[in-house]
C-alpha cells in the first residue's frame, strides 16, 4: 500500500520549473491523486471490507452466492424507495414486486474502480499532451536563472543568452501558446463531459445527483425527534447506492426442476461509492466553473493588450509599465505568454531587468501608447 501511495503521489508532483496555470494544475494534480486515492480505497477490501454478502439458506455455499451475484446483476424496486421501511418494506427499494419491467438492475458495481481509474487517466491526459508538446522548454530557457547567487560571470552569460533569444525570435510563439491552450480547453471538455460519462455509467442518474441530494437534506424529511432517520424515503444517494439489493439464484432442486430464489445482498461498497460520487460531483463543478473562467480569460488575454499589461503588473510589481506596453505593442499574444511563464519561473529583480533589456533592443523610442 505504501508503494502505491508512493507511486501516486509522483505522478501528480508539481514539477518546480512551471509551464502553466493553476487551475490547470488542478485537473492533473489534485483531481488525479483524489480519483487514485479513491480507486485504492475501493479495491482494497480490507478497508471496507467485502463488496457483497449475500444472504440465501440452501445447499449451495456462501461464496457461491456472494461470486455469482457479484458477476450478476443484482436489481431493486424503484417505487419501494418511497414506502416506509419497516412497515411497508423491510429494507428501501426492497418489496415482494415479481414483475421484471419493475426492476432497476444496478450494473456499475462491477465497474467502479475500472471507471475511477479510466476518469483519472482522462484527467491527466491534457497534461501529458502539454508536456509532450512543451519539450522541456521552458526549464531549457530559465535554466539557472532562478538562482541570483551564481558566480558574476555565469549569471551575465545566461543573462545575455536569455535576451538574446527572446530577441531574435520575437513573435514565433504563438504556435507554443496556441498548444497550452488547447489543452486547457481540453481539460474543460473533459471536465464538463464527465458529466455525460459518469450519466450514462449509472443509467441517467448522475447528472443531477448532486442537486437531489441537496433538495432532499433541505426538505422537510424529519421524523416526531427532529432526528434524521435511518433510511428516509426517497433518499438519492440510497437510491442510486442501494445498500441492499436483490438477487435471483436458479438451480436444479431435488426432483431436478428449476428452483427459482430471490436473494437479498448487503452491498457494503456503496456505503463507500455514494460518498466518492457525491464528492466527485460537487469537485466537477467547482472545477468546471474554475475552467471556465481559466478559458474565459485567456480569450480575453488574446484579444485585449491592455488586459495583457495589467496581468503581467499585478504578478511582477518591479517592472516598468512603459516596458510592459513595449513588449505588448511589439509582440504578439504567444510572446506575452512565454514571458509571462518566465517570470513565474525566476527572480523577480532578474525578471525586470530581461523585460528592460528586451524592450530597449526592440524599440529606442519609449512615447507609446
Amino acid at each position: 500500500m505504501w508503494q502505491i501511495v508512493q507511486g501516486i503521489t509522483s505522478l501528480v508532483e508539481v514539477s518546480d520549473v512551471k509551464t502553466d496555470y493553476e487551475t490547470f494544475r488542478l485537473h492533473y494534480t489534485f483531481t488525479v491523486g483524489v480519483l487514485l486515492t479513491f480507486f485504492i480505497i475501493v479495491t482494497t477490501k480490507q478497508f471496507v471490507g467485502s463488496p457483497i454478502v449475500c444472504d440465501f439458506l440452501g445447499s449451495v455455499t456462501p461464496d457461491v452466492i456472494n461470486s455469482y451475484c457479484w458477476i450478476h446483476s443484482t436489481y431493486v424496486i424503484p417505487k419501494a424507495f418511497y414506502k416506509e421501511v419497516g412497515v411497508e418494506v423491510p429494507h428501501p427499494g426492497i418489496d415482494g414486486t415479481q414483475d421484471p419491467k419493475e426492476f432497476r438492475y444496478i450494473k456499475y458495481y462491477q465497474w467502479v474502480y475500472f471507471m475511477l481509474f479510466f476518469q483519472a487517466i482522462l484527467f491527466y491526459f491534457p497534461k501529458w499532451l502539454w508536456k509532450s508538446w512543451e519539450g522541456d522548454k521552458m526549464k531549457k530557457i530559465t535554466k539557472e536563472l532562478e538562482n541570483v547567487l551564481l558566480p558574476e560571470e555565469e549569471l551575465k552569460e545566461k543573462f545575455k543568452s536569455v535576451t538574446n533569444y527572446l530577441v531574435n525570435t520575437w513573435k514565433s510563439h504563438d504556435t507554443y501558446a496556441a498548444k497550452y491552450f488547447f489543452c486547457e480547453f481540453l481539460a474543460f471538455i473533459n471536465v464538463a463531459g464527465q458529466f455525460f460519462f459518469l450519466d450514462l455509467f449509472f443509467d441517467g442518474q448522475f447528472q443531477n445527483f448532486g442537486f437531489k441530494v441537496i433538495q432532499f437534506f433541505e426538505s422537510d424529511q424529519q421524523n416526531a425527534s427532529g432526528n434524521f432517520t435511518d433510511y428516509v424515503k426517497g433518499d438519492p444517494m440510497i437510491m442510486l447506492f442501494p445498500r441492499v439489493t436483490k438477487c435471483i439464484f436458479r438451480k436444479f432442486g431435488r426432483s431436478s426442476l428449476i428452483e427459482v430464489n430471490d436473494v437479498l445482498c448487503v452491498m457494503a461498497l456503496n456505503v463507500i461509492n455514494e460518498k466518492v460520487y457525491l464528492f466527485l460531483w460537487f469537485w466537477f463543478i467547482a472545477l468546471s466553473c474554475f475552467t471556465l473562467l481559466a478559458v474565459f480569460m485567456d480569450c480575453l488575454l488574446m484579444i485585449s493588450p491592455s488586459t495583457r499589461i495589467y496581468t503581467l503588473q499585478a504578478r511582477f510589481h518591479l517592472m516598468d509599465e512603459k516596458d510592459l506596453r513595449v513588449l505588448v505593442r511589439k509582440g504578439s499574444f504567444g510572446d506575452w505568454f512565454l514571458i509571462d511563464l518566465i517570470g513565474q519561473n525566476i527572480d523577480h529583480m532578474l525578471f525586470s531587468e530581461i523585460v528592460s533589456t528586451i524592450a530597449k533592443k526592440l524599440t529606442h523610442d519609449y512615447k507609446v501608447v
